[in-house]
């Protein structure tokens, strides 16, 4: 128990003490961020605390709609997957702009 004091103290002093953790965590982010705004079709919803983006599919063989929601950086983290096919889909357009290029005869 002793030994774990003084690595403890040891690890405070090394940092600066007490006072540079408290400063470290009071500082603010240097560049402000923007505020979220979801794309069309997405809605803002409150669940519990926590705020989510929702908007209703159609699924494929029923004529029900699902809805699906995400948090900000699920959105985010969508629409990056979806420019990345884009650019993927763009590139294949790009190599096999014909029949001869692709070698599909």
């Amino acid at each position: 128990m002793r030994m774990v004091r003084v690595m403890t103290l040891a690890l405070l002093a090394a940092l600066g003490g007490p006072a540079a953790i408290a400063d470290e965590s009071s500082k603010a982010p240097a560049a402000e961020e923007k505020p979220f705004v979801p794309p069309d079709g997405w809605r803002e919803k409150k669940r519990g605390k926590y705020t989510v983006y929702c908007r209703k599919e159609s699924e494929v063989g029923t004529r029900f709609q699902k809805e699906t929601c995400y948090d900000q950086e699920g959105i985010r983290a969508m629409l990056a997957a979806q420019q990345d096919d884009r650019e993927k889909v763009d590139q294949m357009r790009r190599i096999c702009g014909s029949q001869d290029a692709c070698g599909s005869r």
